[in-house]
């Protein structure tokens, strides 16, 4: 084992010199602009589903009320 300062991969990762320059700017660009897509379409569902958990509960029954602390009217 090396014994760097920075941790490194198991595997050394030779240098390329066939690798463009503008290769890792543009890798850089491209991980940017996924991980942005991302994190604002979770964001989305986040914001969505805690939208509808705020949103009050209707019951399906008749004579039921929104608002639990009633009694629900009887008729007649």
């Amino acid at each position: 084992m090396g014994g760097g300062f920075w941790p490194t991969l198991p595997l050394k990762m030779p240098y390329s010199e066939g690798v463009p320059h503008w290769w890792d700017p543009a890798w850089w660009i491209f991980q940017i602009v996924v991980m942005s897509i991302l994190l604002l379409t979770l964001r989305k569902v986040a914001m969505s589903i805690d939208r509808n958990e705020n949103a009050p509960k209707t019951s399906r029954r008749p004579g039921t009320s929104t608002n639990t602390q009633e009694p629900p009217s009887i008729p007649g």
